[in-house]
């Protein structure tokens, strides 16, 4: 399966919204770079670890795929985008990073011309605010 780096960031976003199974697969997935194989491979030692400490009853065929494990990468990546489908947070912040960042160029350009043209100091000082208030939403929104 190819990764696709957009669903890390749906992840940090709808990730609450997924079964602690799927979130953790997509987590060993796209944040740990882990095969398929070696989630499969974790999972089961995993299931082994809490039979033999009794936390789960012991069940004949209790071990996971490749495929269970695709499976399953895939049907909550389909939650995923089916909730930025609807909701579109992640397109909503996107768009507010852009609209913060032309702030910031356009406080920086005022700050520098009000300076050039020896405008009052407050002027200076509002363009300088209204930066680091668009410098304090980016980090909000990252």
């Amino acid at each position: 399966m190819a990764v696709d780096p957009k669903f890390t960031v749906l992840l940090d976003v709808y990730g609450n919204i997924l079964t602690e199974k799927e979130r953790t697969m997509l987590d060993y997935y796209y944040n740990d770079d882990l095969s398929l194989r070696e989630i499969s491979d974790n999972e089961n030692a995993e299931r082994r670890e809490r039979r033999s400490s009794g936390e789960q009853p012991v069940r004949e065929n209790d071990t996971i795929t490749r495929q269970g494990v695709r499976d399953t990468i895939k049907r909550a990546e389909a939650k995923l985008l089916s909730m930025e489908e609807k909701l579109g947070l992640v397109q909503k912040r996107n768009e507010m990073l852009g609209m913060l960042a032309d702030i910031r160029k356009n406080a920086e350009k005022a700050a520098v011309r009000a300076y050039q043209s020896r405008a009052p100091k407050e002027i200076i000082t509002a363009a300088s605010d209204i930066d680091t208030l668009a410098e304090k939403m980016e980090e909000l929104l990252q």
